[in-house]
């Protein structure tokens, strides 16, 4: 088996991995968001679109709705200031 070859099932590994985590990932009703950012992408657009979509949030009528998708976009702000300064977090 070369280098090149290990290192390649390694990658194929954890990525393997990481779609069973996703897959397993599971949120309460609205509570929940994915996000993919594309390679090379500015987190700073990122961030906009989700400002955004917390303002587009505020016009949910339903007070449990809005406060769940609100919070969740807040906390998903959050976790990408963290990874913005460095601090690469997986969930």
């Amino acid at each position: 088996m070369t280098e090149g070859n290990s290192e390649a099932n390694v990658e194929l590994w954890k990525m393997k991995k990481l779609i069973k985590g996703l897959e397993a990932a599971r949120g309460n009703g609205t509570s929940m968001i994915s996000l993919i950012i594309p390679p090379k992408d500015q987190i700073s657009r990122i961030s906009k679109q989700l400002i955004d979509e917390n303002g587009a949030a505020a016009n949910i009528k339903s007070r449990v709705n809005r406060q769940s998708v609100q919070g969740a976009i807040t906390s998903t702000l959050q976790k990408l200031k963290l990874y913005s300064k460095g601090k690469f977090l997986v969930y």
